[in-house]
């Protein structure tokens, strides 16, 4: 039974789904991933259309199309499905000469829909920033994704939004293609380590949306497991590029902000995953908030947890664990912002 407070929630247009879905962008689904186990995952997925979930938030890069093709199979065993799935593309090139190039995105597209066995998206996301020298493939870009849209391939257009770790050039170049474009969503990661990203004027992410009366996504609110307990100093020492000196260190950070966190709300793992989630539900009350997928265990959690909203006074306690987490997170980090483990 869906909580009171999570009623479903509108990206844009008639685009209407449960406030939260599930996402392949996890560590096991990622390009780098070198053992994903197909049936946990298959029996995750199972569970989550099982549970209601009607968005399904994907890419083309992730297992090169194996994400897509698993999403696929299992939305043919349920004939009827109202799941409908969001896509990403701007990182596979092909034979083309870059990702966005000529036709490259309609071919991507008709391929995406190849593999999940669908005649549309809901949301395309162009993923990249990277139009070509000058910005040679913007216009064009547009034109198809309109084009997309009109013929109903696609329902929405959307952006890759930028989060708290990017620069101030970063955020600029996001306003700029955000003007070109005119997204219908925009996409982002954001978890109690992973705060909204804060824009040029001072607007968070969030804000900035439903100011513009854009959808948003937010993904990795469990920040890869690190905010309920899971294996945290392996994830941090895997971020991108970025080696913590004490990976331990920084690990007793999380680990005894969780301790708090279980002392004051309970110490089964459920109320973990509780908190992580209807934190970052309650952060931006028209977004959709889409948790990797897990094994048939984990996705029945996700959806079994989520009764009673979190009241400010406990939304209020649950930010300063969390900002003290990143605090000590930095600190251990020379400085560096390290606020995502976030895949």
């Amino acid at each position: 039974m869906t909580p009171h407070d999570l009623v479903p929630r509108s990206l844009c247009g008639d685009l209407v789904f449960r406030p939260l879905g599930i996402s392949s962008g996890t560590s096991r689904w990622g390009p780098s991933s070198r053992c994903i186990n197909d049936g946990r995952l298959l029996d995750g997925l199972r569970r989550a259309v099982e549970s209601g979930v009607d968005l399904v938030d994907t890419a083309d890069f992730y297992g090169s199309g194996h994400a897509e093709r698993l999403i696929g199979k299992v939305l043919r065993e349920f004939p009827g499905h109202t799941v409908q799935v969001a896509g990403k593309v701007g990182h596979v090139r092909g034979s083309a000469s870059h990702p966005y190039a000529g036709c490259r995105l309609r071919h991507q597209l008709e391929q995406t829909l190849e593999n999940l066995y669908l005649d549309a998206l809901a949301v395309y996301t162009l993923d990249s920033y990277d139009f070509g020298l000058g910005d040679q493939h913007l216009d064009p870009v547009i034109e198809q994704l309109q084009a997309m849209r009109d013929l109903r391939q696609i329902r929405a257009v959307g952006l890759r939004g930028p989060d708290s770790r990017d620069s101030a050039r970063h955020i600029r170049r996001f306003r700029e293609l955000f003007d070109r474009i005119r997204p219908d969503v925009v996409w982002t990661q954001a978890s109690g380590l992973l705060p909204l990203a804060i824009l040029e004027d001072g607007e968070d992410l969030g804000a900035f949306t439903a100011r513009h009366g854009v959808g948003l996504v937010v993904a990795s609110p469990l920040a890869h497991g690190a905010l309920v307990g899971g294996c945290p100093a392996r994830a941090l020492a895997a971020l991108e590029g970025r080696a913590l000196a004490d990976a331990d260190a920084a690990a007793m950070v999380i680990d005894r902000g969780l301790a708090e966190l279980s002392l004051r709300f309970g110490g089964a793992p459920s109320s973990l995953v509780r908190l992580a989630l209807r934190f970052t539900l309650q952060a931006a009350s028209h977004a959709v908030v889409v948790v990797g997928v897990g094994d048939e265990r984990q996705v029945e959690q996700y959806f079994s947890c989520l009764a009673g909203p979190l009241s400010d006074e406990e939304l209020a306690e649950v930010q300063e664990v969390f900002t003290r987490i990143r605090i000590g997170l930095q600190d251990r980090a020379g400085g560096v912002p390290v606020a995502g483990v976030n895949v």
